[in-house]
């Protein structure tokens, strides 16, 4: 965590060093307004924060309030093709002397460089460092319900949203344009599709390397009647690589994903099959890779004319091999759009874990960004 410190301490110093300089150069000379556009250009800050109370019943009744996600990002043009993301992220340290306290980590640090397009494939870019695998950062903007929980695969314990290593993606068939980008989807504007694809370590973004093997993780998605239907995809996701501990077992997991979205519906379902997972805890007592399978579903509904909506979801995961190896959760919920994309989330939850005690959840959480 010291070499994340000094980085992060590094990070302040330049862009507070930046303000400085753009604000000396026009106090002299009346030209502050305009140095300080420049660097608002070049450098661009914001925030996502997930803040929330929720009453747990299960053996033992528990009431908490917690901040699950805190995210502050600044990210920089160094030239026309060239540009740089930090974000850094709160959690509670779970480990050790330090349980309980808050740190800081760092979620997404990396370069990206705008390549030119390619017969159909434009709007490429290719990352380097620590930064977005292809698939959770592609279904959190279809499902905008991240604040009460993770989906679906990162949650059934698989693999998480980031991770060191390095991605190519892009659009298929250029830009879609009109009211969907607009209003429904800006950020998946390929009007066939887009792809993402990348090798990481094993670990992810907070855990070391155990071994020498990586994680290749590929995503595609086809948008087959853009002009009729822009809002249904279809979408294929392959990792292949081990687990990240010392034995090796095997990792590999294919899944098919299916969405469906307008200004006031978005509908997904999505199937997964596979060996182990990246963390290497999926596994038998000769460390060889357990086999599972799973589902989910969601859906909400905008209701016209007003800032609700209603949203529900149903996930299955069974692992083999185990005694109690099903889990099974549902949640219910509404929200309150108060400011843009800033919502209250009042949600339901009924989570059947692995043989665990049945737990009922009662979440109510605010969804800021700026």
């Amino acid at each position: 965590m010291r070499i994340f410190s000094l980085i992060r301490l590094l990070t302040i110093f330049l862009l507070m060093a930046s303000m400085s300089k753009g604000n000396a150069q026009g106090s002299f000379t009346g030209d502050t307004v305009s140095k300080n556009t420049v660097f608002k250009k070049q450098i661009r800050v914001s925030g996502l924060f997930y803040l929330a109370g929720q009453y747990k019943q299960q053996e033992s009744d528990k009431l908490e309030f917690m901040t699950r996600r805190a995210y502050i990002t600044a990210k920089a043009d160094l030239t026309k093709k060239l540009s740089i993301r930090y974000t850094q992220d709160i959690a509670i340290d779970d480990e050790g002397d330090d349980a309980g306290n808050i740190e800081l980590r760092i979620k997404y640090l990396f370069l990206q460089y705008k390549i030119p397009d390619v017969l159909i494939f434009t709007g490429n870019h290719l990352r380097f460092g620590i930064t977005q695998r292809p698939w959770i950062d592609f279904e959190e903007h279809v499902n905008a319900y991240r604040v009460q929980g993770s989906m679906f695969m990162e949650r059934s314990g698989l693999f998480n949203s980031s991770g060191f290593g390095f991605s190519f993606n892009g659009n298929i068939g250029g830009k879609l344009h009109g009211d969907y980008v607009e209003k429904v989807h800006p950020q998946q504007s390929g009007k066939y599709g887009s792809f993402s694809f990348g090798l990481f370590n094993g670990g992810g973004y907070h855990q070391f390397e155990a071994n020498m093997n990586k994680n290749f993780e590929a995503r595609i998605t086809i948008r087959p009647l853009p002009e009729f239907l822009p809002g249904l995809q279809f979408s294929f996701i392959s990792l292949y690589g081990k687990g990240n501990i010392a034995e090796t077992p095997d990792f590999i997991l294919n899944a098919g994903f299916v969405s469906y979205e307008t200004r006031f519906i978005t509908l997904t379902a999505q199937y997964e099959k596979g060996q182990g997972n990246t963390y290497g805890s999926y596994v038998d007592s000769s460390y060889q890779a357990l086999s599972h399978h799973g589902l989910s579903m969601f859906g909400e509904i905008k209701i016209p004319k007003s800032a609700i909506a209603l949203f529900a979801r149903y996930d299955y995961f069974k692992l083999e091999g185990k005694m109690f190896g099903v889990s099974r959760l549902q949640i219910y919920g509404i929200s309150w759009r108060f400011y843009k994309q800033n919502k209250l989330v009042f949600s339901y939850q009924e989570n059947n874990s692995f043989g665990n005690t049945s737990t009922k959840i009662y979440d109510l959480a605010v969804d800021i960004s700026f």
